[in-house]
C-alpha cells in the first residue's frame, strides 16, 4: 500500500472512532478496511445515536472527507436502521499497489 494511503488508513479510523466515543452513545462499533478492484474502503458503523447533518460539516467528520478527496475518493455519512450511524471513506488504489488476495500487481485497465 502507498504510504500516503497507510497514512490515512490509520488516522481515518482513529478520528472515526474518537467521533463515535464523543457524540454517538454507541454500543458497539464496528471498523472494516477492505481493498479490492483498486479502491480502499473503510467503513465504520456505530450502533448508538444518529449523528446531527449539522455537526458533520464542522467536526473532525469533515476532516475526514478532506482526506478521502485528497487522494480522490468518497467520504459518506448514513443513518443505520435502526439507530446509529454508518461512516464510509472509499479511495481509489493505484496502478502497481498489490493485490493481497493472490499477490498480483493492480495494474491500469487495459494493460497487461
Amino acid at each position: 500500500m502507498p504510504a500516503t494511503h497507510a497514512g490515512h488508513l490509520l488516522a481515518v479510523p482513529r478520528e472515526a472512532l474518537s467521533n463515535t466515543a464523543r457524540r454517538a452513545m454507541a454500543t458497539t462499533v464496528e471498523v472494516t478496511a477492505e481493498a479490492f478492484d483498486r479502491t480502499l474502503r473503510l467503513t465504520v458503523a456505530a450502533h448508538g445515536r444518529g449523528v446531527d447533518p449539522a455537526i458533520t460539516r464542522r467536526s473532525g467528520l469533515a476532516n475526514l472527507r478532506t482526506r478521502a478527496e485528497e487522494l480522490g475518493g468518497t467520504f459518506r455519512v448514513a443513518p443505520r436502521d435502526p439507530a446509529g450511524t454508518l461512516l464510509e471513506w472509499t479511495v481509489p488504489l493505484p496502478a502497481g499497489t498489490r493485490d493481497h488476495s493472490d499477490g498480483r500487481l493492480i495494474r491500469p485497465r487495459g494493460t497487461v
